[in-house]
Formats: C-alpha cells, sequence, structure tokens
C-alpha cells in the first residue's frame, strides 16, 4: 500500500486523484489532504478519507473545518499556514506526494518533498518552466523522482524506455533512439477563427461555462496556445531535448494525447479518451498500471484523425513560447509565465483583449532582462517582480488595440 499526500485536494486535479484512490481502495491510503479554502469539500473528503492531517491556508478555515468534523468520528488533526503546508510536504511515512496547488504557490511545499526524497506527481507544469533545471537537479540530488501529470507530458513519459524514466531531465533520447517527441494540441476553441476576429473576441466566448478563475486560465490559455508553449518549455527540461527533438502538431480529435518518433521511422502514439485519470493512474502506481476508472476508446466510432501545422502567425503566443524555450535564458521563461497571467487577469476584467495578450507579453520580454537565478528565492523574486511591473505597464504605459 501507498501512502499520499495531496496538495490540493479539492482543485480538480486533487478530485480526479481521489477519484483514482476510490477506484483501487486496496493500493493507497490518505495520511495527508491540503485546500486552500474550500472548507465544504474538504470536510467531505475528511470524512469519506479520514486522513492523518488536514491543513487549510487560513486559520479561520481550518476553525470552521473543525466544527464540521466535531460531531463526528473522524480524528484528522487540523492544521492551517503556508509553514505548515511546507513540512507536511515532506511526512515521513508518506510515499508519494501530490503536487496539485497552481501557480509559484506550491513551489516550497514541492521542494519539501523532493528535498525528502519523495515520488512527486507534478500537475503543476509552470514550476518546471520557472525552474528550469534547477527542480530536476533537486530530485537528482535527493534521489526523488518527478512523474508529471499532465497529460501530454505523461502521455510521452508512459512511452519512453524505462532507463528515462528513470533519469527524467537527464536522459539522453539520441543514446535510446529517439529522434523527436511529438507534441498535441486541439487547437482550442477558435482554430477555425480568423486572427483578425481575435480583438472582438471577449471573456464569455472564450469562458462561457465556468466561474473558477483556474478554469478560465486554461480555457484563455488554450484559445491563445500559450498552454501548448508553456508544454513545449516543460518538455525541455523534463525529457532534456534539443530544439530538434521537439516537434507540435494540432490535432482537433484530442484522441492522440502525444507520441515519439523512433529512428527507425516508426511513431508510437497514446491513443484514449481525453481524461486526467488515466494520467494519474499510470503515474500514481508507476511503474504497474492500475485501473483509472475511465472506458476505453472505441476504436469502431473513429471515424478520422486530422493533423495540422499549428499556424504561427496566429498564435504568437505559441511561437513566442518556442522562441523563450531556446534563448538559453531560464530568467525569460519566468518573464513570459508571470506576464502572461498578468495578461489573463487583464482579459478576464475586460481591460484588454485577447489579441493584446501576445503583444503584451512580448513588451514584458523585450523590456526585462535579469541574470539565470541560481536559487528558488531567485526564482520568486523575478516572478514577483515581472508581476508588478506587467501591471504598471498595462496601467501606464501599453498601447491596447
Amino acid at each position: 500500500m501507498k501512502y499520499l499526500t495531496i496538495l490540493g485536494s479539492t482543485g480538480y486535479i486533487g478530485r480526479n486523484v481521489l477519484s483514482v484512490v476510490l477506484t483501487n481502495p486496496e493500493l493507497f491510503k490518505i495520511k495527508v489532504l491540503v485546500s486552500h479554502n474550500n472548507v465544504e469539500l474538504m470536510t467531505k473528503q475528511c470524512i469519506l478519507f479520514n486522513p492523518d492531517y488536514a491543513v487549510m491556508l487560513k486559520k479561520n478555515d481550518a476553525e470552521k473545518l473543525k466544527n464540521n468534523l466535531f460531531n463526528t468520528e473522524i480524528k484528522t488533526e487540523i492544521l492551517f499556514g503556508e509553514q505548515e503546508i511546507e513540512q507536511i510536504s515532506s511526512l515521513d511515512d508518506v510515499d508519494q506526494v501530490v503536487a496539485a496547488i497552481n501557480g509559484t504557490a506550491g513551489f516550497l511545499s514541492v521542494l519539501s518533498a523532493i528535498r525528502a526524497g519523495k515520488n512527486v506527481l507534478l500537475a503543476n507544469k509552470e514550476l518546471i518552466i520557472i525552474s528550469g533545471n534547477i527542480l530536476m537537479y533537486e530530485a537528482k540530488k535527493f534521489q526523488a523522482k518527478i512523474l508529471p501529470l499532465n497529460k501530454k507530458h505523461s502521455a510521452i513519459f508512459q512511452m519512453m524506455p524505462i532507463n528515462i524514466q528513470n533519469k527524467l531531465g537527464f536522459c539522453d533520447l539520441n543514446q535510446n533512439n529517439i529522434q523527436s517527441i511529438i507534441l498535441t494540441s486541439s487547437g482550442g476553441p477558435f482554430l477555425h477563427i480568423s486572427k483578425k476576429k481575435f480583438k472582438d473576441i471577449n471573456i464569455k466566448d472564450v469562458c462561457k461555462k465556468t466561474d473558477s478563475n483556474m478554469k478560465k486560465k486554461s480555457m484563455i490559455n488554450s484559445a491563445t496556445m500559450m498552454n501548448l508553449g508553456l508544454e513545449y518549455i516543460a518538455s525541455k527540461y523534463l525529457f532534456n531535448t534539443r530544439k530538434d527533438q521537439i516537434e507540435i502538431i494540432i490535432h482537433p480529435e484530442s484522441k492522440i494525447n502525444s507520441m515519439i518518433k523512433f529512428k527507425d521511422s516508426i511513431i508510437s502514439t497514446q491513443l484514449s479518451i481525453s481524461d486526467i485519470r488515466i494520467s494519474i493512474a499510470s503515474m500514481i502506481n508507476w511503474p504497474i498500471r492500475i485501473n483509472s476508472g475511465v472506458e476505453q476508446i472505441n476504436l469502431h466510432e473513429l471515424k478520422y484523425l486530422t493533423f495540422l501545422k499549428p499556424d504561427l502567425i496566429k498564435y504568437s503566443c505559441l511561437k513566442l513560447a518556442m522562441e523563450v524555450c531556446y534563448s538559453g535564458s531560464i530568467s525569460s521563461s519566468i518573464i513570459l509565465n508571470a506576464a502572461n497571467e498578468i495578461a489573463i487577469q487583464s482579459f478576464i476584467k475586460g481591460e484588454i483583449s485577447l489579441d493584446d495578450i501576445s503583444p503584451l507579453n512580448h513588451t514584458i520580454i523585450n523590456k526585462l532582462s535579469f541574470n539565470n537565478p541560481k536559487s528558488v528565492r531567485d526564482i520568486l523574486w523575478i516572478d514577483n517582480y515581472v508581476r508588478k511591473y506587467t501591471k504598471y505597464i498595462l496601467k501606464n504605459k501599453f498601447n491596447k488595440h
């Protein structure tokens, strides 16, 4: 049996991890649940999984959780605060830590788990993007494993030979007869909309069915294809690729998660229903496969599979991310990620158009330059500075359409 800590248990990834755990109850025991502020769902999770510890970010939410559990038989110890989250991420009797806290907020807890030698199931690709090789070197130093939960990265990982899986971040694709990895993308909701119309697209057009800011962020990144750009950058560090070893293909049906092209002209693919539980099930019990709870894809219902070249003029956010990736500057990846997140916030508020996001990202990249970070403190300082500077540019100098 494996003992789990879930950082971000009430979010999208956390809920799906718990779904896989429920499908395989004989394999896993939940030791720690961590949530930002969703007290009601955390209450239900504590009653269902009876963890040893439950941690909320704020004291008043922890008190509410205590009150909710007071008249139950649950003996979960309730904690709160960033320091408690960081410390509990390295709990001795935990085998695996699911890192599903969004943004830079989860950085220190992930680092704590890595330095304790845990298997870290990493859902937050931004941490790879902004840290470059730092996180990978930490994992190597402390004999921890980083197992990617992102659908594309997980698919590639699963198709890799075991010696590459064991050397994530330091593998040599060439020595393993791999010519390139191929990232697939649906092309986003506006694949067949001309770029000229992007300036007229508003937040309601992009996010019709959600009030969640995190879902809005994902949908906006899908619309600009920045999500694929960020996955491109993360792939470089996860799989130690050269520029000629990553390809991108638009695949509107989203049936193939990613591909690997071998030197003998064979292309391996992962064909499945698009469901994050497949990635979770593959990583949470790696290297042994388990039931994900997802139905098998029906091959008889597949009428066609479409593959297109990405339009890098239309999707200039994707092009910028690809350029930043191999610029030799880790700090440029931090700048891009931070500026893009502020741009998304501004678009959600109706302050800029969808078509303004890419020019804003270009503006910030061109105006700022830093030495490559040597520590987590350096990374967080650059990230914070860029966010403040981007807000300043938006308020004072950015020429909107």
